[in-house]
């Protein structure tokens, strides 16, 4: 686990300042993954990720466009600043996990500072017994979703979590991302490429509102090309 906190403080009016975090990097113009107009937080895949396991090897974060562009190594170097004023919806870690006491309790900080802003996540760090009561408070919260990230080679997560399971774990139960499923626009021999003609059911996580404002119901995953 890692401790990069640098400085914390908050205004007289119990909002944050644009304040030097911890390392990593905020956005506010979101993805075509989670929608336009969200408010994303990305830290080093791996160094950020102590609940990883041998299935990380698929990563998406460690591939493709992350790869590509360098994106990794801007994570690592530049320091997180979360500005006065966030989106009405944020996703943790596109990149990167929960990986100290100090970052959750950050973290829990700025979401109990931002009760109107829907909060979401996807975590394998529920595995480290540390970090583990840090995440249940974190999870109670009312205006954040947090799901137990899994894989086969992984146990049972703690009872009343929300799951996140990849398609091969024959423990799922739940439903396929709305965003990775197919349509009925959909090609019969459908690959999942929006450019071999996929159409998600949804375009994106905000448009589908699943994980982030339902407040039951597991999640399956299709593997990410490493490529």
């Amino acid at each position: 686990m890692t401790d990069t906190i640098q400085s914390f403080r908050w205004h007289v009016s119990g909002d944050f300042d644009t304040t030097p975090l911890f390392n990593g990097t905020y956005g506010h113009n979101g993805n075509p993954k989670v929608g336009t107009g969200v408010s994303i937080v990305n830290r080093e895949a791996g160094v950020t990720c102590p609940g990883a396991s041998t299935w990380c090897v698929f990563c998406y974060a460690k591939h493709g466009n992350f790869q590509r562009f360098g994106l990794q190594n801007k994570f690592a170097t530049t320091v997180l600043k979360i500005p006065v004023n966030i989106r009405e919806l944020f996703r943790w870690h596109v990149s990167g996990d929960f990986d100290s006491i100090e970052y959750i309790r950050m973290a829990i900080d700025l979401m109990t500072a931002h009760p109107d802003t829907n909060f979401w996540a996807y975590t394998r760090s529920w595995d480290v017994p540390d970090l583990l009561p840090e995440l249940e408070r974190m999870r109670a919260l009312p205006n954040m979703q947090l799901f137990a990230s899994v894989d086969p080679d992984m146990p049972e997560p703690p009872t009343s979590w929300r799951v996140a399971f990849p398609e091969t774990d024959d423990r799922f139960t739940g439903v396929l991302c709305l965003e990775q499923a197919c349509s009925k626009a959909c090609p019969e021999d459908c690959t999942g490429n929006v450019k071999r003609g996929h159409v998600s059911i949804m375009p994106d996580c905000k448009a589908c509102t699943y994980c982030w404002r339902k407040p039951a119901g597991n999640v399956q995953w299709k593997l990410h090309s490493t490529k």
